[in-house]
């Protein structure tokens, strides 16, 4: 039993590292294709609500998910997501997305119309046969997605909304298709600002952060704790960044967790280094107290974050971490803090 289980823990972290892989090598080509490119594109952020049905007629749930899309060419796009899929019974599944798109652009690039596609590694809370009555099965499914947005002004940037349509096709989980509503943001990033070509200047290369708020372990209870974490941020080249951070999970009764964190992030900036969004992954050593082996364990980890500039070396960031783990502890840390940029 034991060899079963490393040889199933080695197999899902070779299978995220793949998807962290992919993820990582799509945002690096395109950050790599703007920062070259003779007429850079403004980038896509959007949040969405989305009303998700399941391909097994059970009650319908609700759905949620933040995009970051570079376009990269007149008809080729690229994008990272976040895609929480929806609780349904048996089934609390959401994972990370990088997607190929197809948009058109029509009445001056107010209207886009795009369709897309990609593979979707999902973390799903399931029903098991053990003492805690659940796992955290993770596998990769495709996502097929299309959206409709409009823009309501300026030339090439300015809000929008979108309207949008995600169907997912697991081999070992259930089918979902989703169809919803939401808002986003076209924006020329520091690297990519023609106008100020000395924006990226200003984002500091280096930060430290301190953070609080709360995990939430991926169980059917939910159950929380506090948390709390100190991290060190730097510039490696344009837009990718590195960190490391000591993380406190606290005591939730199933974990009782705390670690180091080392990851690669793709960061990009925005008004001369008001506000950022970024995609990170990376390990996460850790001892869980409550673990049923002893010494340190390491973890995968996916994470998102974004900042606003307060004062001149003042920031306040938001922090979130999925702790992927092979023993069914997964969490959720969810985290505020105050930066200081240097």
């Amino acid at each position: 039993m034991l060899g079963h289980d490393t040889a199933k823990g080695f197999k899902r972290r070779r299978t995220l590292r793949r998807v962290a892989a992919l993820l990582l090598l799509t945002a690096t080509c395109a950050y790599a294709a703007a920062a070259y490119a003779a007429d850079p594109v403004p980038d896509e952020i959007s949040v969405f609500g989305e009303w998700v049905k399941s391909e097994n007629q059970w009650p319908s749930s609700t759905a949620w998910g933040i995009s970051y899309r570079k376009i990269l060419a007149p008809y080729f796009a690229a994008s990272l997501a976040y895609l929480n899929d929806g609780h349904f019974p048996g089934h609390h599944r959401d994972g990370v997305t990088a997607e190929a798109w197809l948009p058109i652009n029509l009445f001056h690039d107010h209207l886009t119309i795009s369709a897309g596609a990609g593979p979707f590694y999902y973390y799903d809370t399931v029903v098991a046969q053990n003492s805690a009555g659940y796992a955290d099965a993770h596998g990769w499914a495709w996502l097929f997605s299309g959206d409709v947005m409009w823009q309501f002004l300026g030339d090439r940037t300015g809000p929008f909304i979108e309207m949008r349509i995600d169907h997912t096709a697991p081999s070992k989980s259930i089918q979902t298709t989703s169809i919803g509503l939401g808002i986003g943001y076209r924006g020329f990033s520091d690297i990519h600002n023609t106008a100020d070509p000395d924006a990226a200047k200003g984002f500091a290369s280096n930060e430290i952060a301190g953070y609080y708020w709360k995990t939430v372990v991926n169980s059917f209870s939910s159950q929380t704790s506090r948390a709390e974490e100190i991290e060190y941020r730097r510039e490696i080249w344009k837009e990718l960044r590195a960190s490391v951070g000591f993380l406190n999970e606290g005591n939730s009764d199933l974990i009782r967790r705390n670690g180091i964190l080392a990851e690669a992030w793709a960061e990009p900036s925005f008004n001369s280094g008001r506000w950022s969004i970024g995609a990170g992954f990376g390990a996460y050593s850790a001892i869980d107290k409550y673990h049923r082996s002893t010494g340190r364990h390491v973890s995968d980890v996916v994470s998102a974050t974004a900042s606003l500039r307060l004062f001149k070396n003042l920031d306040v960031r938001f922090l979130w971490h999925r702790i992927v783990t092979d023993y069914n502890r997964d969490t959720d840390v969810v985290l505020w803090g105050l930066g200081l940029r240097f």
